[in-house]
């Protein structure tokens, strides 16, 4: 079975009404105008108000009616009538998006998704790798600010590393250099599911793998016993103070996935780990002791709820239009090269004008590794198969990225 150049529809944007999927919609109305495409989920009248409010006609954007939870079925027409489906419905995904999955990987079509939850990415692994091989159904989790700069920017500093040093790496980090954004609650409820939800399909299996909790069938593992640094410290190849970044533990498993799908294109032994830069040591302890009583104030259950009801946002709550276009970032990762004279290459993630990077910045990423599928299937590395953003969608990406306005590459080689 192939993916059929004559479907229906280029791309299907499903929990369209979603925080982040409303901003997909508005993306692709506004950059892409002509493509084939519709938006799907539970609730007709608030799938017409988003078209309504991103200007589309219902002549040129169908709304589309599909539940996954309460009717899986109906997800089979869905996925059987577009070449890619782009998929905002979480909080969590882990019991929204399984039947998702398996309806595009029985079609044969291809799915993208902004998740960051572990044991969610294993499951799809272990359940339909295989098939959506078979199928050539490209299943790519963690489109967005997780994980798609740190895998990309991993593979960019890797392979200048090989271009210019002809040898492999010995360890990359990415650094987070600044970023202005706020959280949405879809993202505070996923959060807390994680910390204080029921057992998951995938959990123990992420746990028993430790650092390589996502590695693929016959991968090795690697050296890494933590995704971030313990304490503020400095960093003497980034030249910089750090701190712990949230989201390591996210990102770094995407990357050490990569890393094996691409066959040690980075190294056997090729550690791989993320910090966050501050200005200075104080603003460094600062943060790390303000993040410490924040946690300690969720763990316990009167102050949770008080911070949830009162403090923190709730589902379908999010940043301000105003946040979401004066946000941005910029992260830096360091390849270090494994030979004595340790040469040391540099690639480089700025947002520029995309926005915030969990939310607006997140819907052009995701929609442009979707596109990658949908409009240029051909020049992608890798044709089925549960992967990840960079192992699969590779130079095409970026190209894409830097298309819609980011800026990415690998800063000039220093004599």
């Amino acid at each position: 079975m192939s993916l059929s150049t004559s479907r229906k529809f280029d791309l299907i944007i499903y929990g369209a009404t979603g925080f982040t999927g409303q901003l997909a919609a508005e993306y692709v109305q506004t950059h892409y105008p002509d493509l084939k495409y519709a938006l799907a989920g539970r609730n007709k009248a608030k799938l017409e108000q988003v078209r309504k409010q991103i200007g589309a006609s219902p002549e040129n954007v169908p709304v589309l009616v599909a539940d996954a939870v309460q009717d899986p079925s109906s997800l089979k027409e869905l996925a059987a009538s577009t070449k890619v489906i782009a998929n905002y419905a979480g909080t969590p995904f882990i019991d929204k998006a399984l039947p998702v999955v398996e309806a595009c990987v029985e079609a044969g079509t291809c799915y993208t998704d902004i998740t960051a939850e572990l044991a969610f990415e294993r499951t799809t692994y272990d359940r339909y790798h295989k098939t959506a091989e078979e199928n050539k159904a490209l299943i790519i989790h963690a489109c967005g600010f997780d994980s798609v700069p740190s895998d990309v920017g991993a593979m960019m500093a890797a392979k200048a590393m090989k271009e210019r040093h002809n040898c492999e790496c010995s360890s990359i980090k990415t650094v987070v250099m600044e970023s202005s954004g706020a959280m949405s609650g879809g993202t505070v409820a996923t959060g807390m599911d994680i910390m204080f939800g029921p057992d998951r399909p995938g959990a123990k299996e992420v746990q028993a793998r430790g650092k390589y909790a996502l590695d693929p069938e016959g991968a090795t593992g690697g050296p890494d016993t933590s995704d971030t640094v313990s304490f503020t410290c400095y960093d003497d190849v980034a030249k910089t103070q750090v701190i712990p970044f949230l989201m390591a533990p996210a990102n770094a498993p995407v990357v050490r996935k990569t890393n094996a799908l691409m066959g040690y294109l980075y190294g056997r032994n090729c550690s791989y780990s993320e910090v966050a830069a501050v200005p200075n040591r104080v603003v460094g302890i600062v943060a790390q002791v303000a993040f410490g009583v924040f946690g300690a104030l969720l763990m316990f259950p009167p102050t949770r709820w008080l911070l949830l009801e009162y403090a923190l946002p709730k589902p379908g709550q999010g940043p301000t239009k105003e946040q979401q276009e004066k946000g941005f970032f910029t992260n830096k990762v360091f390849a270090v090269g494994d030979t004595p004279e340790k040469p040391v290459t540099v690639a480089y993630i700025k947002s520029v004008n995309a926005g915030d990077p969990g939310y607006k910045a997140t819907a052009c990423m995701s929609i442009e590794a979707s596109l990658c599928m949908a409009m240029e299937r051909e020049s992608l590395p890798m044709q089925g198969g549960v992967l990840t953003p960079a192992s699969a969608l590779g130079t095409t990406l970026v190209d894409r990225l830097n298309k819609s306005g980011m800026q990415l590459g690998v800063e000039p080689a220093t004599s």
